[in-house]
């Protein structure tokens, strides 16, 4: 369980069910918190202004959407300075294929979450993207055969 220093309990009951359903009724918030409407909804937009909720968004079902392709490739950069890094994700954050990337410790320096829509597409983005980067060095890619568990969610307390 996560705390949010300077966030009260209501608060962060009202991020938990936010983040389990972002378009669950005010209603049905308030009357889970013990709260009336118009303080929830005050609540709810003193937590958006304060910066603490980034963005609403839909999650799509994986298993609905035939021909996905997801992998996880680790990419290790010739050069390690901060300027490489930067230029790196910038130019990362252009290729609609890139779900996510982090910036790791270790051997390699980044984790992409990748989906294209069949191997030959993968292919395609690997080598005319990825590789076609003059700062990416090693990598190393997995496929993701199924997902068993996926959250999006930080538990609060």
């Amino acid at each position: 369980m996560f705390k949010i220093q300077g966030l009260d309990s209501i608060n962060n009951e009202i991020l938990n069910a936010l983040q389990i359903n972002a378009e669950m009724p005010l209603k049905q918030i308030a009357h889970k918190i013990h709260k009336s409407e118009s303080a929830t909804h005050e609540r709810i937009k003193s937590l958006k202004k304060g910066g603490f909720v980034k963005a609403s968004v839909l999650l799509l079902d994986y298993t609905k959407l035939h021909m996905i392709q997801v992998a996880n490739i680790l990419v290790k950069l010739i050069d390690h300075s901060p300027f490489a890094a930067s230029k790196f994700c910038r130019e990362i954050d252009t290729f609609d294929e890139v779900m996510e990337c982090s910036q790791i410790t270790g051997y390699y320096d980044f984790h992409l979450k990748v989906a294209t829509t069949c191997s030959g597409a993968f292919y395609t983005f690997f080598e005319t993207k990825l590789k076609a980067m003059a700062i990416v060095g090693e990598t190393l890619t997995t496929c993701v055969l199924a997902e068993h568990k996926h959250e999006t969610a930080l538990k609060l307390s």
